[in-house]
This record gives C-alpha cells, sequence and structure tokens, in this order.
C-alpha cells in the first residue's frame, strides 16, 4: 500500500502555469515581445489554454395551466374579434339617415374600418407577444386579457367616429 501522506494525484507544475501577455517596454519601438504576440492562431510555439465552456443559465419550467388559459383566452379573443368585425361592419347602417349633405362620409368611413380592422390588428400582435412570451418561459395569461380591452377600446373609437359623422 502507498503512504498515506503521498499526494493521490500528481500533476506537472507546468499546467499551473499562468502566461502572461507580451509588453512592450515603449509604444513607439517595437520590442522583442511585440513579435510573439504576433504570430499566427494555431502556431506551435505558442500553448493554447483550453477554454472551459460557459455554463448556461437554467431554463425557467414550462407553465403548463399558464399555457392552457392563454390558448383558451386567444380562442375567446379570436370569437370577440370575430364579433367586432361584424358589428363593425353594421356601423355601415347609421348612414341610412344621411341625406347626400348632411353626413361627413369620410369620418364615417375612417370609423368604420377601425371598428372593423382594429381587432384583427390587436389579435395579431397580442398572439406575437404571447407566442414570444411563452417561448421565453414568461407568464403569458394578460396579453389576451389586455388584448381583450385594447379590442373594445378600439371598436368605440371606431364607432365614436360613425356617429360623428352622421
Amino acid at each position: 500500500m502507498s503512504d498515506p501522506k503521498d499526494p493521490v494525484f500528481r500533476m506537472d507544475p507546468s499546467t499551473f502555469r499562468v502566461q502572461e501577455p507580451p509588453r512592450a517596454e515603449h509604444a513607439d519601438v517595437p520590442g522583442e515581445t511585440d513579435t510573439a504576440s504576433e504570430a499566427p492562431e494555431g502556431d506551435p510555439t505558442q500553448p493554447e489554454a483550453p477554454v472551459a465552456p460557459r455554463p448556461r443559465k437554467p431554463r425557467r419550467p414550462l407553465r403548463w395551466a399558464d399555457l392552457i388559459v392563454s390558448i383558451v383566452l386567444f380562442l375567446l379573443l379570436a370569437a370577440a374579434a370575430v364579433t367586432a368585425s361584424i358589428f363593425g361592419a353594421f356601423l355601415t347602417f347609421a348612414s341610412d339617415s344621411c341625406s347626400a349633405t348632411g353626413c361627413n362620409f369620410n369620418v364615417m368611413t375612417i370609423g368604420i374600418w377601425v371598428a372593423v380592422l382594429s381587432p384583427w390588428v390587436v389579435f395579431l400582435v397580442a398572439l406575437a407577444g404571447s407566442i414570444v412570451m411563452i417561448v421565453l418561459r414568461r407568464i403569458s395569461l394578460w396579453i389576451p386579457i389586455t388584448a381583450f380591452v385594447l379590442m373594445v377600446a378600439l371598436w368605440l373609437i371606431g364607432a365614436v367616429l360613425v356617429w360623428a359623422g352622421t
């Protein structure tokens, strides 16, 4: 048996040597150490130090409840977008009571397009944002709820524009 005072592992002392970068004494005068720093990569005279891999940050766990609730809310948000677009198209009937000069049809047209298209723009932006949040494993439950509130607000702005044009 070996003596318990003997080291278990024996390593060459040169493995513990730390190499410092070469330094020139004067910046204007090239020295002997400057030529060593200009050696091409892979030069056998310059030993490469092994590079330890960077430790990865642990990923957040996937929140299944958040994912399922977000999907259900997005299905409801899609139904709300369809409903808002249909009711936005019904806003065209507000022009029935207009005479030829009594209504501002440009303002009404802008209001109708806002009421018809804005729900889909809000839906698509919210869907993209929620996908990004799910991929980053962050809570995405609040995005469809916020999108619904924004969808209703934009539809109401469109309806107010239609009614302002009458």
